[in-house]
């Protein structure tokens, strides 16, 4: 959660597409040419990203790095002026998240994390990467999967995906994230993966790159215990895609002898030097049972065993058998807190039960009972504004109506929990930050890491990092990325 992060609607409002359009619709694919389903226009499929942008910026924070933002614009203008729909208003984006992570909205609007960023080791690898995401909308892959839900009477309520904290509790559980998180099919990772290669060897990045980034993704696999992340889940293992993309990239370079291709890994490296690295606890962290926002200056207790999701608009506690949430978020500037609960009255099935002024630890606040009618049942929902240094804080604790009452002192309690934060170390943490240094001779990672790195960062992870062998001498005055420790 940040000052400028606000979640607009006290409760998730489900945006419908609800296109009226024919029960079946194919149109050309503009990489294959043969027929695709499809029962969204260009238009439309426009409309969606449009719509989505916003929202997604709000979520996951846009990356307060002007130099990093202008290179990743330019880079991926170029390769999608190189793509079969350059016409397409392209949007190229770094949000502020610590998971090593590139997905694509419908209608050209693509966006890879800080994390992967700091991953990666050359400009040719983020081409392959950004490459890999114009492809998904080249070849109207989310299109499809949109439009089988649509066949399907799923529908996709763009409102939820951005509050999927609560989809337990709204009619789109059975469709997962919505839009955002589609998950392709195989077939169309593999072709993402093919076109991606395409795009970047058309504008002069060496192609091996893609191919070595993803020793990354294998990584993942091991530490996970073989199990890979939702968002890769649906993709082929990565030893299959290091070995597909490979060899696609020798039938390239045989069919181009002696030509100049980019790799680009010192300026790529310049460019992450000082980026955060993981989770930023200026932006919330959990501590003895206290969330703590140095940036905002709060704490709220987590009740026992419940977990936390943090994000730029939000935090979320959820009892850990999905019996009861809380979330937290920021109202907007201006709008007193009566006019919220008016407000959340107003939503379709939400009722007003009771309310009443109150101050919580000093702090003038707002609080209502609320009964709240969903698809899947009925809801009891103790809604809490707060006043606190010019911000208002929204609170919402939910749990089923039928088992309000088991819950209700625990959330009850937690809601009265918000407070200054005053402790001095916390206010005072800073991140982890990527940091650069060169060898000296006979220098390996092992030596590196036990220099640099801790306990937290040693040789297996700055050879991710890096993807060198961690027993290999290295040369002197080689680049390496390391970690920073931030204060604790």
């Amino acid at each position: 959660m940040q000052k400028r992060s606000v979640l607009r609607r006290a409760w998730p409002l489900l945006i419908l597409l609800g296109l009226a359009l024919p029960a079946t619709d194919c149109a050309k694919n503009p990489v294959t040419g043969k027929r695709q389903l499809a029962l969204i226009s260009e238009a439309q499929e426009i409309a969606i990203g449009e719509q989505s942008h916003p929202e997604v910026l709000a979520e996951f924070g846009e990356l307060d790095d002007p130099e990093l933002q202008s290179f990743l614009s330019r880079q991926g203008q170029e390769l999608a002026r190189g793509s079969h729909r350059p016409d397409l208003p392209w949007t190229f984006t770094v949000v502020d998240s610590p998971v090593v992570n590139a997905f694509a909205l419908p209608g050209g609007y693509i966006y890879l994390t800080r994390q992967i960023l700091a991953h990666m080791n050359s400009e040719a690898e983020v081409a392959g990467v950004l490459g890999h995401e114009i492809a998904h909308v080249t070849a109207r892959h989310s299109v499809t999967q949109i439009s089988r839900a649509q066949l399907g009477g799923l529908g996709l309520g763009l409102g939820s995906v951005f509050s999927p904290e609560f989809r337990n509790w709204s009619q789109l559980a059975e469709i997962g994230a919505g839009v955002l998180f589609l998950k392709y099919s195989r077939d169309a990772e593999r072709q993402a993966d093919e076109l991606g290669v395409e795009y970047m060897f058309q504008q002069g990045y060496d192609p091996r790159e893609l191919s070595d980034f993803f020793a990354v993704f294998e990584f993942m696999r091991e530490e996970s215990g073989g199990a890979l992340p939702n968002w890769l889940s649906s993709h082929p293992a990565p030893p299959d895609r290091r070995e597909a993309t490979l060899e696609q990239a020798r039938q390239l370079l045989a069919s181009a002898p002696g030509r100049t291709l980019v790799e680009g890994r010192e300026d790529h490296l310049r460019r992450v030097d000082g980026l955060i690295f993981g989770e930023n606890p200026r932006e919330g962290f959990v501590q003895d049972s206290w969330f703590l926002h140095p940036d905002l200056r709060f704490r709220l207790a987590v009740p026992p065993g419940w977990r936390v999701q943090n994000s730029r608009s939000s935090v979320v506690f959820g009892e850990p058998n999905g019996g009861a949430a809380i979330q937290l978020t920021l109202s907007p500037r201006g709008v007193p807190a009566e006019q919220r609960a008016r407000e959340l009255a107003s939503q379709p099935g939400v009722s007003l039960q009771q309310s009443r002024q109150d101050r919580i630890n000093g702090n003038p606040a707002l609080l209502g009972l609320y009964q709240v009618q969903s698809a899947s049942g009925s809801l009891a929902a103790l809604a809490a504004w707060i006043d606190f240094r010019g911000n208002l804080y929204q609170l919402l604790a939910l749990a089923p109506a039928q088992q309000y009452s088991s819950f209700s002192r625990e959330l009850e309690a937690t809601v009265r929990s918000f407070d200054e934060l005053r402790d001095r170390r916390a206010l005072e943490v800073q991140p982890d930050r990527v940091d650069l240094y060169r060898t000296r001779e006979g220098e390996t990672l092992e030596s590196v890491a036990a220099r640099f790195g801790g306990e937290r960062f040693g040789a297996r992870e700055l050879m991710v990092l890096n993807r060198v062998d961690p027993d290999r001498r290295l040369a002197a005055g080689t680049l390496l990325k390391v970690v920073r420790p931030g204060r604790p």
